[in-house]
C-alpha cells in the first residue's frame, strides 16, 4: 500500500516536470547509480561503459519500434 502511494505521488510530481527537469533527474539518478556501483562493486569502468553502452543501443533499437522488446544476452 506505502509503495503504491509512493508510486502515485511520485508520478504526480514526474508529470508537473519540465522536459529539462525530468532530463536533469534522469542524469542525476544515472549518475549516482554508477557512482554507487563503482564504489559497492570490483567492476572496472570499461564493463561499467560497456553495459551502458549496450542500454544504448537497446534504447536506440526500441526507439520508434512500439512496445517490442529484445533481449540481450551477455556471457
Amino acid at each position: 500500500m506505502i509503495c503504491q502511494s509512493l508510486l502515485r505521488v511520485r508520478n504526480l510530481l514526474i508529470k508537473g516536470m519540465t522536459d529539462r527537469e525530468q532530463v536533469m533527474a534522469f542524469a542525476a539518478d544515472l549518475e549516482a547509480l554508477v557512482y554507487r556501483y563503482r564504489d559497492e562493486f570490483d567492476i572496472t569502468v570499461a564493463s561499467l561503459v560497456g553495459v551502458l553502452e549496450c542500454a544504448k543501443y537497446e534504447v536506440l533499437l526500441s526507439a520508434g519500434e512500439g512496445d517490442d522488446e529484445f533481449e540481450i544476452e551477455f556471457e
